[in-house]
């Protein structure tokens, strides 16, 4: 077991790696920081992402890790994958625990967020009377705003010609990828760059006890700045047997996703422009997701765009899935756009068939969303017990497809609203 106050490195990041260097595959402990050249900071600021190799547990012990403006890279992530790392190899034994009050928190000044599909612009306003204001000054620039302001995304290094223009999966919190028995437990995550935690092809995982803040936006330099993308836990393609539970606070984005997109087009391992560090050769990789437990979720998502839980399937499967315990803990007078959406119109992710999701057991829902539960795609052989729609406007079910439902049981169905299930 090694602790990181105790190396005497430059840096903090330096200090960091070299604890775990020296512990060989144990466990290293991040207490608040100490340092008598600059006593008044007892939190961590690094540079570049802190990298877990294999059969290694690290334990933030009531400590704060934040990104520094130079920093363009992730909080965590398995050392078996990163920038050039076309095909990463299946790692073990990787664990993230938070022991006490420990907080992972973004950059003061990001020099990227968003996703892959985001330009970066900075300032990048999302009022509009900021965008009015600055379009004046350069209109080529800034009258994006007025036709879609979620095509942008701040970040200090836009116009950087020797720096990619969009975000990627540099941008994530924590990223853990072909990991086996791993967790990620007891963390709160603030103003992430893009994504809080993902997981991608990974197995017998556990999150959980991790609370979110995050709402699309931050205030920089006097005027918020849209910050895009800022989901709260994304399981990707491959992954299975894992359990998701004790989730609470409010993200920009989707709270939850489970994104199964296999698209066709080749990207190696490490590509920048994607969320996907792993690559999609899916005949050396499994594309589906399935065998995943979600419970106690008490959470919104505080921009009010997207959704509680979201499932998408697109050129893939997803099954065998327990949600149990979703609450919209949204105030009066705030919406979700959806507690529950399964599925996508067929379109850029690709195409959702009527066999893609299945085997999907969801219960103990209370929304107050616009929608309770969008079906946007397909969904068969699944069941919704003890739902509960406290938004008079809504269905508790919007269906999108004529067929969009098959062989689905519903019992123990609750609502102020007028209809059960609405077909669009």
């Amino acid at each position: 077991m090694k602790t990181v106050n105790d190396y005497q490195e430059k840096s903090d990041i330096e200090k960091i790696e070299a604890a775990i260097k020296d512990c060989c595959g144990g466990t290293v402990i991040i207490p608040p920081r100490k340092c008598k050249s600059e006593p008044e900071r007892d939190y961590w600021l690094i540079d570049r992402a802190i990298l877990i190799p294999e059969n290694t547990t690290v334990i933030l012990k009531n400590c704060k890790i934040k990104l520094s403006d130079k920093c363009r890279d992730n909080f965590f992530r398995t050392a078996n994958c990163g920038m050039g790392i076309e095909y990463p190899e299946k790692i073990s034994n990787v664990h993230i625990i938070g022991e006490g009050f420990c907080v992972l928190e973004g950059a003061d000044h990001p020099r990227a967020t968003g996703d892959g599909s985001k330009k970066l612009v900075c300032p990048c306003p999302k009022n509009k009377a900021d965008a009015l204001r600055l379009s004046e000054k350069a209109p080529d620039r800034y009258s994006y705003y007025f036709l879609d302001k979620h095509s942008h995304s701040y970040g200090t290094d836009a116009g950087n010609p020797n720096e990619s223009q969009y975000g990627d999966w540099r941008g994530i919190g924590i990223l853990f990828a072909n990991a086996e028995n791993c967790s990620v437990r007891n963390l709160h995550i603030r103003n992430p760059h893009g994504w809080s935690i993902s997981f991608e092809a990974c197995s017998n995982g556990l999150i959980e006890n991790i609370d979110f803040d995050a709402d699309m936006s931050r205030f920089i330099d006097g005027m918020v700045q849209n910050s895009e993308n800022q989901d709260g836990i994304d399981i990707r393609n491959g992954c299975h047997n894992i359990i998701i539970q004790n989730i609470t606070g409010g993200t920009g984005d989707d709270v939850i996703a489970l994104t199964a997109i296999a698209g066709k087009n080749y990207l190696p391992g490490g590509s920048l422009q994607t969320t996907h560090v792993m690559h999609n050769n899916w005949t050396k990789r499994e594309k589906d997701i399935h065998d995943i437990i979600i419970r106690n979720v008490i959470a919104r998502c505080k921009s009010g765009e997207c959704n509680i839980l979201r499932m998408l399937p697109a050129e893939a499967k997803i099954y065998n899935i327990i949600v149990d315990g979703i609450i919209d803990n949204s105030p009066e007078g705030f919406r979700n756009r959806a507690a529950v959406l399964l599925g996508e119109p067929d379109g850029s992710y690709g195409r959702n068939l009527p066999d893609d999701l299945y085997g999907i057991a969801v219960s103990n829902i209370i929304s107050k969303s616009v929608f309770c539960i969008v079906v946007a795609g397909y969904i068969s052989d699944s069941s919704f017990t003890n739902i509960v729609n406290l938004n008079p406007e809504c269905p508790v079910f919007t269906v999108d497809r004529e067929n969009g439902l098959r062989n689905i049981e519903l019992s123990s169905i609750v609502t102020k609203g007028k209809e059960t299930v609405k077909y669009k």
